[in-house]
C-alpha cells in the first residue's frame, strides 16, 4: 500500500492497524466493511497502541477517533466508523481531516452545560441529605438525654417517694383552674380542654414507664419541687419551687 501524504498520519495508522489480519484479535472490521470493532481494549492498549502511537492510552485513541470525525456505531461495543473509512478505499482517507476549531468548541460547550446541570443537581441533593442528617442527629440527641432525665427523676422519687402523688395532686388542681377558666371564657374551651387532655396523657405516659416526665422543660435542669403537707383546719396555701425551700404562707389543703 503506498503511502499518500495527504493523509492525516492518525487516519493511516489506524487504516493499517484495522487491515492487518494478524490483528484481528484485537481489531478488525465491521460486518458492513465501513467501520472498524476494537474487540479487546486492554490488550489492544497494552500491545498495539505502543507500536504504532508511542502510548498505551486507549483514552487518547478514543478521543483523536472523535478528532478526526469517527462516530460510535454500537453503544454496547467498541465500533467506529467514519463514511470516508471503508475497507480497501485507501484512496478516501484524504478526506478525513480534524473537525473545525468552532465544532470542537461546540461540543466542549455541550459537555461543560452538562456538566453545570449535574453539578447543580448534585448540591440539591447535597443539601437534602444534610437537612436529613441534621435531624437524625437532633433525634438522637432528644433519645439520648431522655435516659438522664428519668434517671433524675427517679432520684428525686428516691429522696421523696410522694413526689408522684403531690405531682397528681398539682395536675388535679390545675385541671379544677382550668374548668374555671373556661366558665369565664367560652371561647377559648377548645384550647383549654386540648391543654388539658395533653397535660393528662403525659402524666399517664410517664407513669407507663414508671416514672413521671415533664416535656416543658428538662428535668435535669429544673429545680426540685417542695410541697407543703397537709394540716388539719390548714388553709390555702402556696408551692414554693425554690430549691431547698419550705412551704411559703400557709399549707395547701387537700382537694
Amino acid at each position: 500500500m503506498e503511502v499518500n501524504d495527504a493523509i492525516a498520519p492518525f487516519v493511516l495508522k489506524t487504516y493499517q492497524m484495522v487491515n492487518d489480519p494478524s490483528s484481528d484479535y484485537l481489531i478488525r472490521w465491521g460486518k458492513a466493511d465501513n467501520s472498524f470493532i476494537v474487540v479487546d481494549s486492554s490488550r489492544f492498549s497494552q500491545c498495539l497502541l505502543p507500536a504504532f502511537f508511542k502510548h498505551s492510552n486507549f483514552s487518547s485513541f478514543i478521543r483523536q477517533l472523535n478528532t478526526y470525525g469517527f462516530r460510535k456505531v454500537d453503544p454496547d461495543k467498541c465500533e467506529f466508523a467514519n463514511e470516508w473509512f471503508l475497507r480497501g478505499q485507501v484512496h478516501l482517507l484524504k478526506n478525513i481531516g480534524r473537525k473545525k476549531q468552532s465544532n470542537i468548541r461546540g461540543n466542549v460547550n455541550d459537555e461543560e452545560d452538562e456538566m453545570v446541570v449535574e453539578i447543580a443537581r448534585l448540591k440539591e441533593e447535597q443539601k437534602v441529605l444534610e437537612k436529613e442528617m441534621i435531624g437524625m442527629r437532633k433525634r438522637l440527641e432528644a433519645t439520648e438525654r431522655r435516659p438522664k432525665q428519668i434517671m433524675a427523676l427517679l432520684c428525686q422519687v428516691a429522696e421523696d417517694p410522694q413526689i408522684l402523688t403531690r405531682m397528681m395532686l398539682e395536675t388535679k388542681q390545675k385541671r379544677l383552674v382550668e374548668k374555671k377558666r373556661q366558665r369565664t371564657s367560652p371561647a377559648s374551651s377548645s384550647s383549654v380542654a386540648n391543654s388539658v387532655k395533653s397535660d393528662e396523657c403525659e402524666v399517664s405516659e410517664s407513669f407507663a414507664e414508671g416514672a413521671l416526665f415533664w416535656r416543658s422543660s428538662t428535668v435535669a435542669d429544673a429545680p426540685m419541687m417542695r410541697f407543703p403537707t397537709n394540716k388539719a383546719g390548714g388553709g390555702g396555701g402556696s408551692f414554693d419551687t425554690d430549691h431547698g425551700s419550705g412551704p411559703v404562707g400557709s399549707d395547701m389543703g387537700v382537694i
